[in-house]
């Protein structure tokens, strides 16, 4: 079977996975005495291996089912759970996750990570078995565990563990433990030794069966395979100890040094294809794939046959020419084209639960590093936006979540100081507003101190002290976006190094949006992202200046007046206007594109729009009023263009500039 052609499918369901582990794993890691979320971890695991077992990626299927042993015997009562499981778990789980990116870039089926933790894996499926722990229950003594690979005459410690064990610099040891023949409690004994054993390393064997020594039936000995540091000697002397032990045989299994040797140029040579990998382009966090609805597909297909069907009616009216048919024709057309759109569209559509839906097993890993208790409310997850824009803004909603729990959300001790619950939260929410999406990113830690601000900005030496002292605190607030502004104290994993705010407000205006952060101090801080719903297709505001038609994106519009020119005021050599008792600067956008200041009439036509965290008039010749337009590329000779992202073809023809407002007024700073 030819699997290539199932690649892209695989890499989508196996991210879905994925997610759902992740998922799973949080519930459960909230009360692990409750193994319901056990169920939906084992199904996402067993559904991952299947499907790499079909594709042919044997390491990822066999890695899987590994794990898939450590949860079944958590689910069945033989394991009991506990912090070390889980981040084991966790740990797994990041495993897999390059294991799909490294199929997904080189359709290598290897990762790196798994060398370091298959054994431990291993360890644990094999594991003696544990009570689970409860606050009603007792402790028990812990019967060793039933393991495989028993023989009559003793056990058989595999190569995996021997080649594994000697990769990470391990022992693996036979040890025949022989108790007195007196003893009245073989299997309190055997418990003692398991017990002892297990501060020292890991049991991955053991013969005969568990259930035989934990209910005492077997002679007076017992085998089992053990994996530790520990020299034989200090083993020995923990097992001697135990009382009525008349001795413990030990012995050093090896591995063949041909097999150890390869296993380890093998691990070598996965390591150079990981960290040729970590050079190039950092895997997309959307799949390039989509799944979409048969019943849509078949509107689609409609559709399509009713634009045949158009165009043969214009084919005959243009060799008959029956004008008058023309008319109905056209606006046929124009529904069918209307339709298809809105179809193709929707198909490009994903919920910003595609991204929103990694963040908490994101956020619980950071905050565990900065030594804060963080939870992630999510809300509006169902929103709707296109696939494009969704990729776009993975990278600037993580910068946001690192800030809040870099900067935002304090340690519990702090909150507990201040009057907080010891557990802060990140608020992730979406929402529609016209034809734009409002993502928004919110703690409710300590907000941003302004001071601090102010200080770290008098000696980045960012603008002259008078001025400094006159800014709002909203503009101080803003001042925070600049290039390489940090108040973190020291760098670490989470913080200090500079880029942040600065990397969202880029990538955000890059794309048509808008960012701007709302603080409030000692409560907390919001970032506000305005999306355009598409990057293919969006509402403009056509206009008329210096003689061209441009678009506008209605993004960032507000609204349309005609103002009186004798009403335009100059304040400190700038132009401003009182629109409903707020002051707003007047820019000219013929003089913005460099074409100069056109004569103004007595009535001038004004657009509000929203640049830079403030309204803006921008002046006009005219306005022609708001449609759909379809965004095409400046080309290769016109991408250094500046102030313009794209071009349209508008119903004449004719060829119109698309403005970016963001880079326009950036590039015209000193005028605003």
């Amino acid at each position: 079977m030819n699997t290539e052609s199932y690649k892209e499918a695989f890499l989508e369901e196996a991210v879905e996975n994925i997610n759902n582990l992740n998922k799973a794993l949080l519930n459960f890691e909230k009360n692990i005495e409750d193994l319901t979320p056990l169920n939906e971890l084992f199904r996402a695991a067993h559904t991952l291996k299947g499907m790499s077992a079909t594709m042919g990626y044997d390491k990822l299927a066999e890695f899987t089912h590994m794990l898939e042993d450590v949860m079944d015997r958590i689910r069945g009562g033989t394991l009991a759970p506990d912090i070390d499981i889980v981040n084991l778990l966790f740990r797994s789980i990041d495993v897999m996750q390059e294991f799909i990116d490294n199929i997904r870039n080189q359709n290598v089926d290897f990762a790196k990570g798994y060398k370091d933790i298959i054994i431990q894996i291993k360890a644990k499926s094999l594991a003696p078995a544990r009570e689970i722990k409860t606050a009603a229950q007792p402790r028990q003594a812990v019967p060793v565990a039933s393991l495989s690979g028993e023989t009559e005459t003793g056990i058989i410690i595999e190569d995996l563990i021997l080649n594994e064990a000697a990769a990470q610099g391990m022992k693996v040891y036979r040890i025949k433990v022989t108790i007195a023949r007196t003893c009245a409690f073989k299997s309190v004994r055997a418990f003692m030794v398991s017990r002892n054993l297990s501060e020292k390393g890991e049991i991955v064997k053991s013969s005969p069966k568990a259930k035989d020594i934990e209910e005492g039936n077997f002679d007076n000995s017992f085998e089992l395979g053990f994996v530790s540091k520990a020299p034989a000697q200090e083993i020995e002397q923990s097992i001697s100890r135990i009382a009525e032990i008349e001795k413990a045989d030990i012995e050093e299994v090896r591995a063949q040094k041909k097999e150890i040797k390869e296993n380890l140029k093998h691990a070598e040579n996965g390591d150079k294809e990981i960290n040729a990998a970590e050079n190039e382009k950092k895997p997309s966090a959307i799949s390039q794939s989509v799944r979409v609805n048969i019943e849509k597909l078949d509107s689609m297909m409609n559709l399509v046959g009713e634009l045949v069907i158009a165009k043969i009616r214009l084919d005959q009216i243009a060799r008959n020419k029956t004008y008058g048919d023309l008319a109905s024709t056209v606006d046929e057309f124009d529904r069918i084209i209307d339709e298809l759109q809105i179809e193709v569209t929707d198909i490009r559509m994903l919920p910003v639960s595609h991204i929103f839906d990694r963040y908490p097993r994101i956020v619980r890993d950071l905050s565990s590093q900065a030594g804060k208790l963080v939870e992630v409310e999510i809300t509006g997850g169902d929103i709707e936006i296109d696939r494009t824009v969704l990729e776009e803004i993975n990278e600037p909603i993580l910068h946001l979540v690192r800030n809040c729990i870099a900067h935002g959300l304090e340690t519990p001790e702090q909150r507990e100081n201040a009057g907080k619950t010891k557990k802060g939260v990140i608020r992730l929410s979406a929402r529609r507003d016209r034809n734009s999406v409002i993502i928004e990113v919110s703690d409710d830690g300590r907000g941003i101190n302004l001071e601090k601000v102010r200080k770290k900005a008098i000696e980045k030496k960012l603008m002259p002290l008078d001025k400094l002292d006159t800014l709002t605190d909203d503009e101080l607030v803003n001042l925070i976006s600049i290039p390489g502004f940090s108040t973190a104290e020291k760098v670490d994993n989470v913080s200090g190094r500079g880029v942040g705010v600065d990397v969202v407000k880029t990538k955000v205006e890059a794309f048509g949006g808008i960012f701007r952060m709302e603080n409030y101090q000692g409560e907390g801080m919001k970032s506000i992202l305005k999306l355009p719903l598409t990057l293919a297709i969006i509402q403009a505001l056509l206009v008329k200046a210096a003689g061209a038609t441009y678009a506008i994106p209605v993004i960032h519009t507000i609204e349309t007046v005609e103002f009186p020119s004798k009403d335009i005021k100059d304040i400190q050599a700038r132009r401003v206007i009182i629109l409903r008792g707020e002051v707003v600067p007047v820019l000219s956008l013929s003089e913005l594109i460099g074409k100069g200041r056109q004569k103004e009439s007595e009535i001038v036509n004004m657009v509000i729009i929203e640049a830079r965290d403030k309204k803006i008039a921008l002046t006009v010749d005219s306005v022609l009023g708001q449609q759909e337009i379809a965004i095409k590329s400046l080309g290769e000779f016109l991408k250094f263009a500046k102030g313009f992202s794209g071009v349209t073809i508008l119903g004449d023809g004719s060829i119109s500039l698309i403005v970016d407002i963001q880079a326009l007024i950036e590039s015209n700073l000193k005028m605003v």
